[in-house]
C-alpha cells in the first residue's frame, strides 16, 4: 500500500494504480483496503481515464459508505461522471454529496461544481 501511495504521490500513476490493483487483489477486505479504492480511483482520475476512475469510486461508496474515504469519494464519482460527459448524472451525484455529507468539504466542492456546471450549461 505504501509503495502504491508512494507512486501516486510522485506522479506515477501508471504505476499506481498497477500497485494499487495488486494490493486490493492481496487484500479484497483489508483494513486498508476502501483507501486502495479511492486512491485507486484517483490514479485513473489524474490520467483522465474517468471511466476507470468512476468504477473505483462507486465501488467504494457502495462497499463504505460511512469511512472517511466515502465523501471524497463520492465527490470524485460525480466529478468522473462529468469528465465522461454525463452532466445529468454528475448533477445528481454532486447533490447527493450535499445532502448525504452536509458540512464537509466534499460536500462544499460538490456545491461549487455544481453552481459551474449550471452556469455553462446557461451560456450555451
Amino acid at each position: 500500500y505504501n509503495v502504491a501511495f508512494d507512486a501516486l504521490k510522485n506522479g506515477k500513476y501508471d504505476d499506481a494504480s498497477q500497485l494499487f490493483l495488486s494490493f486490493l487483489e492481496l487484500y479484497p477486505n483489508g483494513v486498508y483496503t476502501p483507501n486502495a479504492l479511492y486512491w485507486l480511483g484517483e490514479s485513473y482520475y489524474a490520467t483522465r481515464n474517468f471511466q476507470l476512475a468512476e468504477a473505483q469510486f462507486r465501488d467504494l461508496v457502495s462497499r463504505y459508505p460511512t469511512h472517511d474515504k466515502a465523501a471524497g469519494g463520492l465527490l470524485k464519482l460525480g466529478l468522473s461522471q462529468y469528465g465522461e460527459g454525463k452532466n445529468n448524472e454528475a448533477q445528481q451525484t454532486l447533490q447527493q454529496v450535499a445532502s448525504q455529507y452536509p458540512g464537509s468539504d466534499a460536500a462544499r466542492v460538490a456545491q461549487e461544481r455544481l453552481q459551474s456546471i449550471r452556469l455553462g450549461q446557461q451560456l450555451r
